[in-house]
């Protein structure tokens, strides 16, 4: 079982497998361990990717999916509050209702899987009146050096960030992988590829690095953008940038020192402090 949450992961599944049920959350009350929309995917020797609940009701819904691949016809489900299966329980409280739909429309799901990887929005029409909204994954953009750079890259990997990482560190290139990298050589302004989704992160502890790369976040629409360092440090940044003619609106946007908890000396610790202020951000402002 694939315990993947993002719906472009899903759809990628699902494109894969001509005998495949797409089950889709399509309405919640109460508690429950995914929102509204979330996707899970079985095939017919199950295979499954994604999940509905903490254990409570996936191997249920698993067993209705096979059933509606075996006969072709959908399956409307309701769990908890109302449920028909008095023998399964939902400790969150509230209630869970999906919509199965065996061997969905593969030019649907490959269409919509498309447009998520090219970071665009998307609407999965699946007939029957159900259609879902989706956004791309977030994304972020990290640029630094060191431990913490390295922490915040393999912890952001697996909470299932996109990432691309940016450093005077060569060496760094050969960690990561398929991770898109950039070599920085002296004062460098990034191409400006984001969008709403995206976070920018600066992990220098040289801040000279900071203010070209810093600019060009700021004339882009991310909706977080953080660096390292001390109150000092971003006070200094702020006035640096202002003598650039960076606009004091803009410059308020930075936020340092970045992450939840302030002062932390560990790379791991900051990583994590790191990722929930981003993640908090994002549920703010409605991008998450």
């Amino acid at each position: 079982m694939q315990y993947a949450a993002h719906a472009e992961d899903i759809l990628r599944f699902t494109a894969a497998h001509d005998d495949v049920c797409l089950c889709v959350v399509t309405n919640v009350t109460g508690g429950a361990m995914r929102p509204e929309g979330a996707l899970m995917a079985v095939t017919a020797t199950g295979q499954v990717a994604g999940y509905v609940s903490n254990g409570c009701v996936d191997a249920d819904i698993i067993a209705h999916a096979q059933q509606a691949l075996g006969d072709g016809q959908r399956r409307e489900l309701l769990y908890g509050e109302g449920s028909p299966f008095f023998d399964i329980s939902l400790p969150c409280g509230g209630a869970i209702a999906l919509t199965l739909v065996p061997r969905p429309d593969q030019v649907a799901v490959e269409n919509a899987q498309d447009e998520l990887r090219e970071r665009c929005e998307t609407v999965l029409d699946l007939g029957g009146g159900v259609s879902r909204a989706y956004h791309p994954r977030l994304k972020l953009r990290l640029a630094g050096r060191g431990a913490a750079l390295s922490s915040l890259v393999r912890l952001s990997v697996e909470t299932g960030f996109e990432v691309e990482v940016s450093s005077p560190d060569i060496a760094m290139k050969a960690q990561l992988g398929d991770i898109p990298f950039t070599h920085l050589m002296g004062a460098q302004f990034l191409s400006n590829a984001d969008d709403k989704w995206t976070a920018h992160v600066l992990l220098f502890h040289d801040h000279e690095w900071e203010p070209p790369l810093l600019k060009a976040a700021l004339d882009g629409p991310a909706f977080f953008i953080g660096a390292m360092g001390s109150r000092k440090t971003q006070a200094a940044r702020r006035k640096t940038l202002g003598a650039m003619g960076v606009d004091k609106d803009q410059i308020a946007r930075i936020r340092g020192p970045v992450g939840l908890i302030s002062s932390l000396r560990d790379a791991q610790q900051l990583a994590v402090s790191i990722l929930a202020e981003i993640i908090q951000t994002a549920q703010d402002k409605g991008v998450l």
